[in-house]
């Protein structure tokens, strides 16, 4: 009986010692988190968002998407006209993803504001890197407590390297973007 509760003390202590592996949820949004020195991360990529200004938000009552508080949306908007060349095509909606790094404090467990956040993806197939350009944002459905970092992203179907930088802290993501 020793040797079994011995290794199910060490199954534990694996799997909180271990970052998440990238994983997709039931609306195909992969999400990956790791801890670093001050934060926990948190990586979600999914479909492309709408986002709104907060004063647009105000004028159009959305009932989804996003709402920036800095920062400029990046990408044709989800639904625009001709923007549906198909899925996984390098042109289309279907190469646009939504990626948000979400930041939590590791003492506090609060969601981190206006952090000076940097993410960059490359695609390890050509090797061709980009830095996202930062909207700092939050669902419209979700309110401030889903406060996170990122933009829509061109990523076409593939495997990619995502790292990010928040206040001195790195972290390094991987995950493979199936078609949509």
């Amino acid at each position: 009986m020793r040797y079994g509760q011995l290794w199910i003390l060490s199954m534990v202590l694996a799997a909180v010692t271990v970052p998440s592996v990238a994983r997709a949820d039931m609306g195909g949004t992969i999400v990956q988190k790791i801890a670093t020195p001050h934060y926990r991360l948190e990586l979600d990529i999914g479909r492309p968002e709408q986002m709104f200004t907060a004063a647009d938000a105000a004028k159009m009552h959305p009932s989804s998407g996003e709402i920036m508080v800095s920062g400029t949306m990046t990408g044709p908007m989800p639904g625009m006209a001709g923007m549906a060349a198909g899925p996984g095509s390098a042109s289309g909606m279907g190469a646009w993803r939504h990626l948000e790094l979400h930041v939590t404090d590791k003492t506090t467990g609060t969601a981190v504001e206006y952090a000076a956040v940097r993410i960059t993806v490359t695609n390890t197939a050509t090797g061709k890197r980009t830095d996202i350009p930062i909207a700092q944002m939050y669902g419209v459905k979700e309110g401030f407590e889903d406060w996170h970092y990122g933009n829509n992203a061109l990523m076409p179907p593939g495997s990619y390297i995502i790292t990010c930088e928040v206040n001195g802290d790195h972290a390094t993501f991987q995950a493979t973007i199936p078609n949509m």
